[in-house]
């Protein structure tokens, strides 16, 4: 199935807000992703953890104040409204008896942090109890200024340079967060009507405060970015069945809206997401993001399965080949990469984000394969000669 073209919709003012010759290139170089054309070069942009950004200048000898995205020619940046249907819940809830910081998000999770940078956040109670819970707690405005004030002063400055994305929380990652991630599964598999009802609700709360965001911001009508995990790293967490039936009708009608608005639409979820794909065909979205090699998530296999029907943007190994630091292994990961992007549709990324784990040495030999390889046409031939 292919996606729908959405109709272009640009704001008013979007050459006032692309401001500056380097923006307006970004903004190409992604248009022409998504319209299946070929850029100059591959866009570009990942994102870092604070240990490697902090490792990474002390290496380079380069100020506290430097911008690694500046620093590595990054052509997007994803940008985010506050999403959740309760901000005004928000609040550090102190520690408990063991010492550990205690909170609660805009989606109603209370959640316990432990110490460790890796470690994952105990959820420990939850807003919606019960499906009269839903009307008991009726979300607040979607369209509330206070959930642009943000993006709206970032905004101008982030058009200044590249082009930006509007993101978006998806219709399993967010609604799991009102029941946490164990008991909506459940949810999912003992009460479909619940879980189906919360997830009709969070997806209308989404896209509304996405449309308010793009609308009331004049916000450049290129991609909406929507971050959705719901997979493992060896298979989904939930059935084929469970998603078609309560998740895909939601997906669907978030990217209607957003094609309805102008924008084409990239989905992201870690983990092996292949028993889902002709799903995400069908819910029409036209990208797909951090694909992940170690859960079986190949580029080449997605063009092998769908062709050029979605864009990819990312793939890159970040677990085990640029953690490894062997120069041979990084240029045969980028060269895997480059030789199934080589007709076009595809954006460079890491397949997720970059650690501690990555040395400097291994990244900067990373990006500057790609930005000197990831140029149309792609010299592959040069790229398996490169000296390392």
């Amino acid at each position: 199935m292919s996606a729908a073209t959405p109709a272009r919709n640009p704001p008013n003012d979007e050459a006032t807000l692309l401001s500056t010759p380097r923006a307006r290139l970004a903004v190409a170089r992604v248009r022409a992703v998504l319209d299946g054309r070929r850029p100059d070069r591959i866009p570009f942009c990942d994102s870092y953890w604070p240990e490697f950004r902090t490792r990474y200048l002390q290496d380079r000898g380069l100020p506290p104040n430097t911008s690694l995205p500046t620093h590595f020619d990054h052509d997007l940046q994803e940008m985010a409204p506050t999403m959740g249907p309760w901000p005004s819940d928000r609040a550090d809830l102190g520690t408990d008896r063991e010492g550990h910081r205690l909170q609660r998000d805009d989606f109603g999770l209370v959640t316990r942090t432990c110490p460790g940078p890796t470690t994952m956040s105990q959820q420990i109670d939850c807003k919606i109890k019960r499906i009269a819970d839903l009307d008991r707690f009726p979300f607040e405005d979607a369209a509330a200024t206070e959930r642009f004030s943000g993006l709206r002063q970032a905004l101008p400055e982030v058009c200044s340079r590249v082009c930006p994305v509007l993101k978006s929380g998806g219709p399993f990652s967010r609604s799991w967060r009102l029941r946490g991630l164990q008991q909506f599964l459940l949810d999912l598999a003992a009460d479909p009507p619940f879980a189906a009802e919360i997830v009709r609700r969070v997806t209308d709360h989404l896209i509304a405060v996405t449309l308010a965001a793009a609308r009331s911001l004049d916000f450049p009508r290129v991609l909406v970015h929507i971050a959705d995990d719901f997979a493992a790293t060896r298979g989904p967490l939930l059935s084929p069945k469970a998603y078609e039936d309560i998740l895909l009708p939601n997906l669907k009608r978030m990217v209607d809206a957003f094609h309805g608005e102008g924008f084409r639409v990239s989905y992201e979820s870690e983990g092996n997401v292949s028993p889902m794909l002709d799903l995400l065909d069908d819910a029409g979205v036209d990208g797909l993001v951090n694909m992940e090699p170690r859960a079986g998530m190949f580029l080449e296999h997605i063009r092998e399965r769908f062709a050029d029907r979605f864009f990819v943007w990312g793939n890159v190994c970040n677990v085990n080949v640029l953690p490894s630091g062997n120069p041979a292994a990084i240029r045969a990961e980028v060269q895997r990469v480059l030789a199934a992007a080589s007709d076009g549709r595809y954006m460079g990324l890491s397949a997720h984000s970059i650690g501690p784990d990555v040395s400097s040495d291994a990244y900067d030999l990373f990006w500057n394969l790609m930005d000197r390889f990831g140029r149309y046409p792609i010299d592959l031939a040069g790229l398996a000669k490169a000296s390392l």
